[in-house]
């Protein structure tokens, strides 16, 4: 009976000491993201049961994540380990590719790390980061109407800001979203000018002066008073010009984050053009435009 205590003890220790050792295993500080061994099937704290508490990567089905001790896993948040930048997402879990904290977009490689100093293509576009790993995108479209910093307007753009400000003052509110404030605007263009004659194309201060001054012109004169009272009330635009003959124009503006067309110029036919998606816009068959060189709408 001894005899056979004896050995049913020393299985016993035997099955104990290799499950213990097993468990210490998969969660090991030597391992990380791309590290082949670790798969523990339910993601939960044992702060006394994985070892030494040190911190170290764990792993689970959905993915990796970082446990410290004494303070549980790294969530919504960066982290540095071995030299290298990682970042966690809200349930905890190690992210790769593109993604965007307070703004800056950041790229992660497969093993989570961020990259610096670098330049990637990414769904069609050019991002560049810095050394803090902070990337800008390049602009794929044309470029928005180039409003320049105060110092460096002339007197005459001051003046016809001023003109604009008074004109917005009367049609919009700080209470109003920037949806409103755009369909304000656009009445006002399409309620107060007169279609009539030429106007110069390229100089679209004066052109805004002309609108608001002289209250006519052509579809350069909607689209640059257009453009001077958007950009006032805090939206950007671009110029599009219509493709088959370029002799209409009219803007892009962004609203709420998304940019709509916004053609206060009358038209024969009737109708409003105002903040139109590019399917909307197209159906009209007078607003035919090199989607390649603009952003798309919702």
């Amino acid at each position: 009976m001894k005899g056979k205590g004896l050995v049913t003890g020393c299985v016993f220790c035997l099955v104990f000491g290799m499950t213990a050792f097993a468990d210490e295993g998969d969660v090991s500080d030597s391992q990380g993201p791309g590290v082949v061994g670790v798969d523990l099937s339910v993601r939960k704290m044992r702060p006394e049961e994985d070892g030494p508490g040190v911190e170290r990567w764990m792993q689970d089905e959905k993915g990796w994540f970082y446990q410290e001790p004494g303070k549980g896993y790294v969530v919504s948040d960066w982290k540095e380990v071995d030299g290298k930048w990682y970042h966690f997402d809200g349930d905890g879990y190690m992210e790769t590719g593109l993604i965007q904290v307070d703004g800056a977009y950041y790229f992660l490689e497969e093993d989570g790390s961020m990259i610096r100093e670098e330049s990637r293509e990414i769904e069609g576009k050019t991002y560049h980061f810095d050394s803090s790993g902070a990337g800008t995108v390049e602009w794929p479209y044309k470029q928005p109407v180039l409003i320049p910093s105060d110092s460096e307007k002339s007197d005459f753009h001051k003046s016809v800001d001023a003109m604009a400000d008074g004109i917005l003052a009367e049609i919009i509110h700080e209470g109003m979203g920037q949806r409103e404030k755009a369909v304000a605007i656009y009445h006002w263009v399409k309620g107060n000018l007169r279609y009539s004659g030429f106007s110069p194309v390229g100089d679209w201060v004066g052109g805004a002066y002309d609108g608001m001054r002289k209250r006519h012109g052509d579809c350069y004169t909607y689209f640059a008073t257009s453009a001077e009272l958007l950009n006032r009330a805090g939206m950007e635009t671009i110029e599009v010009i219509r493709s088959t003959d370029n002799n209409h124009y009219w803007n892009l503006v962004k609203v709420d984050g998304s940019w709509y067309h916004f053609d206060p110029c009358p038209r024969r036919l009737g109708g409003d053009f105002c903040l139109l998606t590019d399917d909307e816009i197209s159906r009209s068959g007078s607003h035919t435009f090199d989607h390649s060189l603009y952003p798309p709408t919702p």
